[in-house]
């Protein structure tokens, strides 16, 4: 159980905005509300037709007649004592240009608080090597929004990463070797790349392409990585070339572990019969380990529940309805957020994707949400307010899923897309069906193909990338080659109610079920009655709207003492490897959905 500090009765509502009469839902009705008017707490019926609390489901659209009480108020619950709840003065949140990337941001990954891995392919960047060659990855500094330029031997364009307990994270997989006059790289379709964090900027790649160890069983162009229960690395998939869409004669369906098994000379790969079926749309394929230690894979439309250690799978799911959602016709794909009052229960959602592998096709606006928790899991369809394709899911510190970045017409490849979309979505899974989007504020940055996205220890979202050209370019083309950085703050940043903070130290790797005594400072109780969740989640690696290992959990916590404004918890950490894998983990602490800057330690 998460304990949640409240003293505090809700009472009323206190009118915020009001809005227009329209004819999007019959009187009395709201349309996706069977039938009904909306609830006092999501009091506005949309122009969508879904109830709602947020300033634009009772802004322009609303229906009053459909709307609770017959008017577009929004709702804020309100404390004995004249305690509200805090209010976001910038309810869509913001975005803001705070640097240059250098190289092409086509794969990222947080390898340290304040250090982020940016990774491209071989193209003419301008970042450049001490030779004077373009650089294709460099090691961005979070808190000053300046890059260090490193090299690598071998092509990452393309590749898949992971990382192991230890916080080392291996890049996996690429492309062709090229070599011209600006830059130069070996081929990378087999390599294997470590990555050993560290904070005073002496890192560098390390690799070893002649050693058998530091090379797959074969290429994985787009291949994916995931770190298991066990602190292995399961790599699964990919296509033995580089090309637009998988074939029967590039596939290349088998999975294998890193590090390898003894002797690593003879260690063959395990077919899996799963990637020859969910052809031609398996690239990147999205796994997730489950309860049991049993994976969930998902590829084009089909999923299946696989056993790695029996080398075997265990059943067949439902296909997704509407259309493919994986690479080229590239969807979202998340796990949400777990819950220990829900047993951790894993629910699967998949949003956008592309109707056909065509320039004009139309970007796809439903997802699916899947509970593998139920007896005979089946697909809950909702919509989104607009198609997406190519869009970044992000799990935010507050456990909602932001989604951003992409575009509503064609497909994933170099000029394949148009109609970028400007406008974050956000999806609550804990609303209502029907109630769970909101639009936040736009960008005026094109973010398509080759963009990337995460969450930050203080809670922004990282946004940059976008490289619809096959090269890189700045002039004569749609969307020129971007190397801007953009960080979004959340709503929940912009509130009156001061951010709390973890004053206690956090130890420096924790174990499974470890008890950890936390002080927390929440600054001020005088307008607001504390709140408490522990959120515990792991970044993961970035690259084509796949987010490698990404997850997130709320954890379980008891009050302690009370000293002024600083209150004493009992944190547990995940009860098992199989909820949350070793590696590199970030611990958030909110006050009414307000986060702290985040602590990051070791989970093993």
């Amino acid at each position: 159980m998460i304990f949640t500090q409240k003293i505090a009765l809700f009472l009323g509502a206190a009118i915020l905005a009001t809005c227009s009469l329209s004819s999007s839902a019959d009187a009395a009705a709201c349309k996706y509300n069977n039938g009904l008017a909306c609830p006092q707490e999501t009091p506005c019926c949309s122009a969508h037709g879904h109830c709602g609390n947020s300033p634009l489901a009772c802004g322009t659209g609303c229906d009053a007649t459909a709307s609770f009480g017959g008017v577009c108020q929004r709702f804020t619950p309100a404390a004995v004592g004249g305690k509200p709840t805090p209010v976001p003065s910038l309810p869509k949140g913001s975005f803001k240009v705070v640097g240059l990337t250098g190289v092409a941001a086509q794969h990222i990954a947080l390898v340290t608080p304040t250090k982020m891995l940016i990774i491209d392919k071989a193209e003419n960047n301008p970042a450049k090597l001490p030779s004077g060659k373009a650089a294709h990855t460099v090691e961005y500094d979070l808190t000053t929004n300046e890059y260090r330029v490193m090299d690598v031997s071998t092509n990452t364009f393309c590749s898949g990463g992971g990382f192991l307990p230890n916080g080392t994270l291996i890049s996996g997989g690429g492309a062709e070797a090229r070599l011209t006059h600006t830059f130069a790289t070996g081929k990378g379709f087999q390599s294997l790349r470590m990555w050993q964090p560290c904070e005073d900027g002496t890192c560098e790649w390390i690799e070893n392409s002649e050693d058998p160890e530091w090379q797959m069983t074969g290429n994985r162009w787009y291949v994916s990585i995931t770190t298991l229960p066990s602190g292995d690395l399961f790599i699964l998939g990919g296509s033995n070339e580089s090309l637009a869409i998988n074939r029967l004669a590039t596939n290349n369906p088998t999975w294998e572990l890193y590090p390898k098994p003894k002797p690593a000379v003879d260690y063959q790969p395990v077919l899996m019969q799963f990637m020859i079926d969910a052809m031609p749309n398996n690239l990147y394929p999205n796994v997730y380990s489950l309860p049991n230690g049993d994976l969930y894979i998902f590829a084009n439309t089909k999923s299946v529940i696989y056993n790695v250690e029996r080398r075997q799978e265990v059943r067949r799911l439902p296909d997704l309805p509407g259309g493919p959602r994986s690479y080229p016709l590239t969807g979202s794909h998340v796990l949400l957020p777990l819950d220990p009052a829900k047993n951790y229960a894993h629910e699967i959602l998949v949003c956008g994707g592309s109707e056909a592998m065509s320039t004009r096709a139309n970007a796809l606006q439903s997802c699916g949400r899947i509970n593998l928790a139920d007896a005979d899991p089946q697909w809950e369809m909702d919509e989104m307010p607009t198609p997406r394709l190519m869009s970044d899911p992000v799990i935010l510190a507050d456990g909602k899923i932001m989604l951003l970045n992409g575009a509503q017409i064609g497909y994933a490849g170099f000029l394949r897309a148009s109609n970028p979309i400007y406008t974050p979505v956000v999806y609550d899974p804990a609303a209502p069906l029907g109630q769970r989007f909101t639009e936040w504020v736009p960008s005026n940055i094109a973010r398509m193909y080759h963009s990337v996205a995460t969450l930050l220890p203080d809670g922004t979202v990282f946004v940059a990338g976008s490289n619809q050209n096959s090269e890189v370019r700045y002039e004569n083309v749609p969307y020129p080659t971007e190397y801007r950085v953009e960080s979004f703050t959340p709503p929940y940043l912009t509130t009156d109610l001061a951010r709390p903070e973890i004053v206690s130290e956090i130890p420096e790797l924790a174990t499974y079920d470890q008890k950890i005594e936390v002080v927390i400072d929440v600054k001020d109780t005088d307008r607001y009655t504390p709140e408490i969740t522990f959120m515990l989640g792991h970044r993961g690696f970035v690259t084509h709207s796949t987010h490698m290992s990404q997850r997130m959990t709320k954890l379980v916590a008891t009050a302690g003492k009370t000293d002024g404004t600083q209150l004493t918890y009992t944190v547990a950490m995940p009860p098992n490897a199989n909820l949350m894998p070793p590696g590199p983990h970030y611990i958030h602490v909110l006050n009414n959905g307000v986060p702290s800057i985040a602590k990051h330690f070791i989970l093993n």
